[in-house]
């Protein structure tokens, strides 16, 4: 059963805030075994090599699925990206404090 209150976005009380970017990025990204796995993503005339991929989702919103991913960077920020199955577009959603 789904709890929302369970899910990992949420911010707690004493937690660092997320800060809610929301922007079309160009993103570079491969497909293993079926899976998509973004490698490096831009945003603002800079790229940001990614590190490692901390988990992905999908969700569904209307006819879209989304697939989001959670990841970091060579510079050890994290960020959360997605990418629409409708539009094809990936956006940088959340920049993780």
């Amino acid at each position: 059963m789904f709890k929302p209150q369970a899910r990992w976005d949420r911010v707690l009380p004493g937690e660092k805030t997320k800060d809610i970017v929301n922007e079309n990025i160009a993103v570079e990204a491969f497909f293993n075994a079926g899976k998509l796995i973004p490698r490096l993503f831009i945003w603002n005339k800079r790229d940001y090599k990614i590190s490692k991929v901390n988990c992905s989702w999908q969700a569904r919103e209307g006819s879209e699925l989304i697939s989001f991913f959670s990841v970091n960077t060579n510079s050890a920020d994290n960020y959360e990206i997605s990418f629409s199955n409708k539009t094809f577009n990936w956006r940088l959603d959340k920049i993780i404090i």
